[in-house]
């Protein structure tokens, strides 16, 4: 080997050891790179730990998956594309109600209900009613022995009686305390004054008539035989000589003998008094006899009252008022004095209180007696019956204030759901209720709004605020049935539309671009189509109102994430996993230049309404 050969064979040595050398020297570390599906993985096991943590998400999810639309994609804003890769639907434009809500909870009630009790002991006489009749007010339901509280009325009444009968006999002593004039006639004298004492039989005044006078005179008892009562007379005053007429007005049966031996008969002639006749006057008569011969007296008479008599007291007390003078005239029936009735007012006023005490105790026993009869309060269903015939209330076994029965009005059933207090803004009474049960598969009812209640409830800093709801009764509701509330805050009518997920950025549509056959569901081969502008409104979440770009009876093509499919099946997952029951979570911004995208507020635990979401 020459020199030169030995010195090539070095230079390749070195230059075979030094690529060696480099070989071995180790290299700078990349940073790595997570792919997509890596990310999603991720998320969910990060999703995941966060139910874990927080029970209360799980029903978020389970509204989230119901609600969230597919990711949009980048659409060109226009041209004509052909097939790609991916998994692609058709949807043809039809006419849909939109609508947003609000979703809650609660529990039926019936619109009203009574229980029935006993106030009174005794036993059942009737009950002639079993559980789940129909009843209506007022209806008879039991009828209790009221036989002992009906003895009780009667003596009551009596006692009421006494108590009267009591109060009418004072009522008497009261007019006895008024003295009043027996006669008619002109009052000779006043024996008493205001402030006298007096007794029953105190002589008050003396009245006498002197309107009429009375004459007694003699006469001789043969001609009397031939003198009647009626007869006219004629006196002549002894000491003026005057005449006056009168008539005969009794005619003594009595007779005596005169101072000349002959037997005479008094006759009393009456006279008017013209009044210049007094007391005492004295006078001759003749009288007209039956035979036409006037009979002349015996001898002079003498003037007296026609009456005279003493107004006494009938009762005894301190005068109080005395309303005659000498001289007045009076009538019978007239007033003269007053007794004091201190006394009598005292006895009045105990007397009066024995008998209301009495009345208010007959109306007692006469209320208790209604009781023995127990009547429906409402018109309803007989929901329990817990007594029967001939069973005795107030027994060792039972007591007087346990339920009888209960009834439920189910006409109408009612029940309460919490609205956070973000929402209650947008709840007005009137407003439609979508009503679900779980025990009642497929079937809605409709109810209203009729209360809106502004006494809340706070938790955890969030308040809120009772709803009634009101539903028709039916067949199919029970009172204590659990129901799912949707409230109908806004509806569009039939508009047409498309789901949210048809809709890009820049409010662009795919549609066919030709009458190509269309599988049923997903499909891998994207067709021909072109891209249309629209103008979209209102969303319920899950589709979407067209105003103008597309008619009914349009086929849109939309391209479904496999991302898409991912998080659905993710959060079908997690409503699998159970727990607590929390309020539904805002949906996810829907794709596109939404007049209603972004972030949704959501409900926030509890059985409260969620934010407006659609059906």
């Amino acid at each position: 080997m020459s020199e030169n050969q030995k010195n090539t064979a070095g230079d390749a040595a070195k230059t075979e050891e030094k690529a060696a050398k480099k070989e071995k020297k180790p290299s700078p570390r990349k940073k790595k790179k997570f792919s997509a599906g890596k990310i999603i993985i991720i998320a969910i096991v990060v999703v995941a730990l966060l139910l874990v943590l927080f029970p209360g998400l799980r029903s978020c999810a389970v509204n989230t998956a119901r609600k969230i639309p597919g990711v949009n994609k980048l659409i060109p804003q226009s041209g004509t594309h052909t097939a790609g890769s991916g998994t692609y639907s058709y949807y043809t434009v039809t006419a849909r109600d939109i609508t947003t809500s609000l979703a809650g909870t609660g529990t039926l009630q019936a619109y009203d209900s009574y229980n029935i009790t006993a106030t009174v002991t005794g036993d059942i006489l009737s009950a002639d009613f079993e559980e789940m009749d129909e009843v209506k007010e007022d209806d008879v339901l039991f009828v209790i022995d009221s036989a002992d509280i009906e003895e009780d009325i009667e003596d009551k009444k009596k006692d009421v009686a006494d108590a009267l009968e009591d109060i009418n006999e004072l009522y008497e002593d009261y007019e006895d305390l008024k003295i009043y004039s027996d006669y008619s006639g002109k009052i000779r004298e006043v024996y008493v004054e205001a402030g006298d004492r007096v007794a029953d039989g105190t002589a008050i005044a003396y009245v006498v008539d002197s309107d009429t006078m009375l004459l007694e005179v003699p006469f001789f008892a043969a001609n009397t035989d031939h003198i009647a009562k009626g007869a006219k007379a004629t006196v002549t005053f002894s000491s003026t000589g005057e005449v006056l007429l009168g008539t005969v007005s009794e005619i003594s049966n009595l007779t005596s003998v005169n101072a000349y031996n002959s037997t005479i008969r008094n006759i009393t002639v009456a006279v008017s008094n013209p009044g210049g006749i007094t007391f005492g006057m004295k006078a001759y008569a003749s009288v007209v006899g039956n035979d036409g011969i006037t009979y002349d007296c015996s001898g002079e008479g003498t003037f007296k009252y026609n009456e005279e008599e003493t107004i006494r007291a009938e009762s005894s007390g301190e005068l109080e008022a005395v309303y005659i003078d000498d001289g007045d005239y009076v009538k019978k029936g007239d007033l003269v004095a007053q007794i004091s009735s201190e006394s009598l007012d005292d006895q009045l006023e105990n007397l009066r209180k024995v008998y209301d005490n009495q009345q208010k105790a007959l109306e007692d026993l006469e209320e208790r007696l209604e009781d023995y009869t127990i009547t429906a309060p409402i018109s309803g269903t007989v929901v329990q019956k817990n007594y029967k015939e001939l069973d005795t209330i107030g027994s060792s076994s039972m007591s007087s204030t346990t339920n009888l029965a209960i009834i439920y009005d189910m006409s109408k059933l009612t029940f309460d759901m919490n609205i956070d207090e973000l929402d209650l803004s947008l709840i007005k009474v009137g407003q439609k209720v979508n009503i679900t049960s779980d025990s009642l598969d497929n079937m809605v009812f409709e109810g209203v709004i009729t209360k809106k209640s502004i006494v809340g409830s706070s938790t955890g800093g969030t308040t809120v605020y009772p709803v009634t709801v009101e539903v028709e009764g039916n067949d199919h509701l029970l009172p204590g049935m659990n129901v799912d509330a949707e409230i109908i805050l806004s509806s569009t009518g039939e508009v047409p539309a498309v789901p949210v997920s048809a809709v890009g950025r820049g409010n662009i549509v795919e549609i066919t671009k030709a009458q190509v056959e269309r599988p049923v569901g997903t499909f891998d081969a994207k067709p021909e189509t072109e891209t249309v502008n629209v103008e979209i409104g209102a969303t319920d979440g899950d589709y979407i109102e067209i105003k103008s770009g597309l008619s009914v009876g349009d086929v849109v093509v939309y391209e479904v994430k496999n991302v898409q499919v991912q998080e659905f099946n993710m959060l079908n997952m997690m409503s699998g996993m159970g727990g607590m029951s929390g309020g539904n979570m805002g949906g996810m911004p829907q794709g596109g230049n939404f007049d209603r995208g972004g972030m949704g507020g959501g409900n926030r635990g509890g059985n409260t309404g969620g934010m407006p979401s659609g059906r």
